[in-house]
């Protein structure tokens, strides 16, 4: 499913926290792994100096010292042979160095070599801050329409772990047929990880007119809708269930917000991956995400890996993309 992992690194050891569960899902799915660097050259940039050329050179040195190094110990643990050849296109772990814009790079990176999982840390060497993604990991999230397996770096653990076991996932899905394309990469990583996998589903009541809350009809309505959904959902979680064949639990919640229901969950069952559709009954399909994943994506209090359901050619572009088309006649 994943043939081809691109983990993006920038020497800081906020962006290092993607590795291990790069290395995690290499394992799993008998990836291949590009590690990229970009060396960000565009005016204003915090180190100026290294724009001279001299300086340029030994900082591009260094760069790639450290991905090489990065790279033997990600074939360490993944039990191969150490090389230095950044351009051996048969390893299973290759060094890539390109310069200019960062997220743009990345973004026609991933394009370019067809990769199937983008591993990202949600900061870098620009340090913490008050946001909950740094601006190059959004710009490359909203843009690159490939699944995205991202690492929210700003947990404070005490134990920083050098191998991640997923041992609890947490699938939620809403009963469309497209929230079920998270399915297949749940069923691949709890049976590799022998995980115990709970498969969520949230109903959120309808919401009464504020004209006449008190309506005893509109009451007796909302009863039947809840009902009949829940009727309805459990067949359908069941069926979800019956695919997977290990540890599995269904839980239906009923709750006004279906980010504080999940999140509620995620701490109370202690779960160490969630993985989500891209766009769910409701998703917006001009847009990369539907909300609930838009949500998880900035406030995951866990890695959330998001399915893409969208190649970015299915997508019109948006009006930023086409004011930079090179290829746009402007007359």
């Amino acid at each position: 499913m994943f043939e081809k992992i691109l983990l993006t690194l920038d020497g800081s050891a906020l962006a290092e926290k993607a590795i291990p569960h790069a290395i995690e899902f290499a394992r799993i799915f008998n990836s291949r792994i590009f590690l990229l660097h970009v060396l960000q050259s565009e005016p204003g940039m915090e180190s100026a100096v290294h724009t001279e050329p001299l300086n340029w050179q030994l900082h591009k040195a260094k760069t790639e010292n450290y991905l090489h190094g990065i790279a033997n110990q990600i074939r360490s643990s993944l039990g191969l042979a150490e090389s230095e050849d950044e351009t051996d296109c048969d390893s299973q772990v290759t060094v890539k160095i390109l310069e200019g814009k960062v997220a743009e790079n990345i973004v026609d990176f991933a394009h370019d070599e067809k990769i199937d999982l983008l591993v990202i840390s949600s900061h870098g060497s620009g340090g913490l801050s008050r946001w909950n993604l740094n601006s190059v990991t959004l710009k490359v999230v909203s843009l690159i329409y490939t699944p995205v397996l991202i690492i929210r770096s700003n947990q404070t653990d005490e134990v920083e772990p050098t191998e991640i076991r997923y041992e609890r996932i947490l699938l939620p899905v809403d009963g469309s047929r497209r929230s079920e394309c998270s399915l297949t990469a749940g069923i691949t990583i709890a049976h590799y990880c022998q995980s115990k996998v709970i498969i969520a589903s949230i109903i959120t009541p309808p919401e009464i007119s504020a004209i006449d809350p008190y309506n005893q009809e509109l009451q007796a309505l909302n009863t039947q809708y809840l009902e009949l959904s829940r009727k309805i959902v459990r067949q359908k979680m069941e069926e979800i269930s019956s695919r997977f064949e290990g540890d599995t639990e269904v839980r239906i919640i009923e709750a006004p917000h279906v980010y504080k229901a999940i999140v509620n969950l995620v701490k109370e069952e202690k779960i160490d991956l969630l993985i989500f559709c891209a766009h769910g009954q409701t998703g917006e399909l001009t847009l990369p995400f539907g909300t609930t994943a838009r949500t998880f994506i900035e406030y995951s209090p866990k890695p959330v890996l998001i399915i893409q359901d969208l190649s970015h050619n299915e997508v019109p572009p948006t009006p930023a993309s086409q004011a930079t088309d090179p290829t746009r006649s402007r007359f």
